[in-house]
């Protein structure tokens, strides 16, 4: 639409440009905070994988020290305060969190740990002693999916 007024000429946009334009930008944004929120959840899996990972080969590396130096000490704790997790296997413990926040970990006991994949739903992990393992419920999906 073209308005003349004094010899200028004033483009502007109709009223259907205006709600086409906003519906568009709209739907991008939805898909785009859809994705980010879904990225999010990958890289809280991923945490908790590597977590996993890292505590199974700290374990690891701590049985292979007994045996190298022919000692015949049992683990019975993975660390030695409240705050810090796994930091007798670990150079870097795991800050431990009394919140449910997604990808963090809760000391239930002594051979207990909790994990949170998000802020309602958790999965429990089991250190075992005479063996060196720390294994889940297999039985549970989300174990099954983390610890592949």
């Amino acid at each position: 639409m073209k308005f003349i007024t004094n010899t200028k000429i004033i483009k502007s946009f109709s009223l259907l440009e205006l709600i086409f334009a906003i519906s568009l930008i709209s739907i991008l944004t939805v898909v785009a905070v859809s994705k980010i929120g879904s990225g999010l959840d990958k890289a809280n899996i991923i945490k908790i994988k590597n977590d996993i990972a890292l505590i199974r080969e700290g374990l690891k590396s701590y049985e292979d020290k007994q045996i190298y130096s022919n000692k015949n000490h049992i683990l019975t704790s993975l660390e030695d305060s409240d705050n810090f997790l796994f930091d007798k296997i670990l150079t870097r413990p795991i800050l431990a969190s009394n919140k449910n926040v997604a990808a963090s970990w809760s000391k239930l006991s002594n051979s207990s740990y909790k994990v949170w994949l998000n802020d309602t739903e958790s999965l429990t992990f089991s250190y075992k002693s005479d063996d060196y393992t720390f294994d889940c419920d297999y039985n549970n999906d989300y174990c099954k999916e983390l610890t592949q």
